[in-house]
């Protein structure tokens, strides 16, 4: 690679960083969103009718914590992570590698999940149960929307089938059921790397765009498929950043556009607020809420791309620790919550009482899953690679002068294998996060 095409390369990559920020902030939704439904009677509920100056700012703030929002931006990034290579490398083997690591690259994480929730459950027994009894929460009574048959008596090998496969090709969730994801996400980053190579080759944006909404017509409200639009959107983005499309926005366009932002990712069908009510008369019936979500996602990538007091602040360290961890807390807080969580509530119960003792099972729950999730962070990171070197030889290309050269083997990523961030001129070892952090292939 030359000079040129590493400095070019390099100042995208830095560009790219404050993707992690935000994608470790949709993480943390998630868990805020399962927390307040595992620990409230009502969760985000709670003033499900309310028009009141009051109830519409209590519902707006609780709208916040919506985790189908969260998860669509997942999705989103997705598509603008997982295409993002293809202006670069159109080649079929460039295809064919990134179809054949995904699914070990998901599994590998997924396997574990389901391995430490059956873990936890044997340790915990029907605790969530008893929880859930006193609380009045319904999602903890169903262990989190996913029943287990013949809970607490499961065994090992049950685990290890729904996080190495069962997951994936079924949608099966009982262990861990934050991985409903997965199944679309396979399957969506499979759509990904066949359409972005078709979608960058053709110079038309008219064509393009044709092309993808007929898809996301195609798909339409029914789900799973209804997803494949959200890692389409991501494509889109994708292509306008790697053509030096992206918009710019000055300090106050991206202030007003944000407020549009936080109002999309906070919309509900369920809810009955008048706020939302223009965008319900025109949602079409079914699955569509996401269609929002993914209106909403988009922007705020635009934002975080274009406006650059924004790329700044999302570019220091903690937005690439908190991208660092993401994944691995997606995976690990719901099986924690569950288990450890409802154990120390009906532990503290008796002591302090029912809103204590739900708050110190949240502080629990949250300590113990960033625990949990470093070290997982470091299993992520070196399969990964092991990932990378088993399929570079599959990416060797000849060079023009005759001389051998190596594609980047990095799969899918949040940006260019091997190059390091401007940003990184932060603090002492950020340099180091950040590389681990644009070498990322996954998704929320």
């Amino acid at each position: 690679m030359s000079a040129a095409q590493q400095t070019e390369n390099s100042g995208k990559t830095g560009k790219l960083v404050p993707l992690e920020g935000l994608r470790g902030i949709a993480a943390a939704i998630v868990v805020l969103y399962h927390l307040v439904l595992g620990f409230t009677q009502k969760g985000v509920g709670v003033v499900p009718h309310g028009h009141g100056g009051f109830d519409v700012l209590l519902q707006f703030g609780l709208g916040l914590l919506n985790g189908g929002a969260a998860v669509a931006v997942f999705f989103v990034l997705s598509g603008f992570i997982l295409s993002l290579p293809f202006s670069k490398d159109r080649s079929i083997w460039r295809v064919g590698v990134a179809l054949l690591k995904r699914w070990p690259r998901l599994a590998m994480l997924t396997t574990i999940a389901c391995l430490f929730a059956w873990m936890m459950i044997l340790i915990s027994h029907d605790n969530y149960k008893m929880a859930a009894h006193v609380i009045g929460a319904k999602w903890m009574a169903t262990h989190g929307n996913a029943p287990i048959e013949g809970h607490p008596d499961v065994g090992w090998f049950d685990a290890l089938r729904e996080g190495l496969y069962q997951v994936f090709l079924f949608g099966d969730v009982h262990f861990d059921s934050p991985l409903w994801t997965m199944r679309i996400e396979l399957f969506g980053s499979f759509a990904i790397f066949m359409a972005a190579p078709v979608l960058f080759a053709i110079r038309s944006w008219a064509l393009r765009l044709s092309l993808i909404v007929l898809v996301m017509v195609w798909a339409g409200a029914s789900y799973p498929v209804t997803y494949l639009s959200d890692f389409l959107v991501g494509v889109v983005l994708a292509m306008l950043f790697a053509e030096n499309r992206m918009p710019n926005f000055k300090n106050w366009q991206a202030a007003i556009l944000g407020v549009v932002a936080i109002y999309l990712f906070s919309f509900t069908y369920e809810q009955k607020l008048l706020i939302h009510a223009p965008i319900k008369a025109v949602l079409p019936i079914g699955d569509t809420s996401h269609f929002v979500w993914d209106a909403g996602a988009a922007l705020m990538i635009l934002l975080l791309l274009g406006n650059p007091f924004l790329r700044r602040v999302f570019s220091k360290s903690w937005a690439v620790w908190l991208g660092l961890l993401s994944f691995p807390i997606y995976l690990l807080h719901g099986p924690i919550m569950l288990s450890a969580g409802a154990t120390s509530f009906n532990g503290a119960l008796g002591v302090v009482g029912k809103t204590n003792s739900a708050l110190i099972a949240a502080g629990i729950s949250v300590a113990l899953t960033l625990l949990c999730a470093v070290p997982l962070v470091w299993v992520d990171q070196t399969w990964t690679r092991v990932l990378g070197r088993m399929t570079k030889p599959l990416l060797k290309k000849p060079a023009a002068n005759g001389e051998v050269i190596w594609q980047s083997p990095g799969s899918p990523s949040m940006q260019f294998e091997g190059v390091s961030s401007p940003a990184a001129a932060g603090p002492r070892g950020c340099a180091a996060l950040e590389r681990l952090a644009l070498q990322r292939p996954d998704s929320g």
